[in-house]
């Protein structure tokens, strides 16, 4: 059984050299998520067809935060 834990940072460098250690918990019980509110979470959820039709077409896409970024341009929802 897993259980959940919400870590808060003083620091937004902190909450990144944690984030950015992701990889090293490959392979155990362990995994790092980042939080957002029901807001933005919806609204990247509205992304996915987006990003999906970027990545068919072979083109850079990224997320950050609510904002979905295809070769370098922010793309309206």
């Amino acid at each position: 059984m897993t259980r959940s834990i919400v870590a808060k940072f003083a620091f937004f460098k902190d909450r990144e050299a944690v984030r950015r250690q992701w990889k090293q918990l490959n392979g155990t019980n362990f995994n790092v998520f980042e939080q957002f509110p029901s807001e933005v979470v919806a609204k990247r959820r509205r992304l996915v067809p987006k990003m999906k039709e970027a990545r068919g077409q072979g083109k850079r896409y990224w997320v950050i935060y609510d904002t979905l970024y295809v070769d370098g341009r922010p793309v309206k929802e």
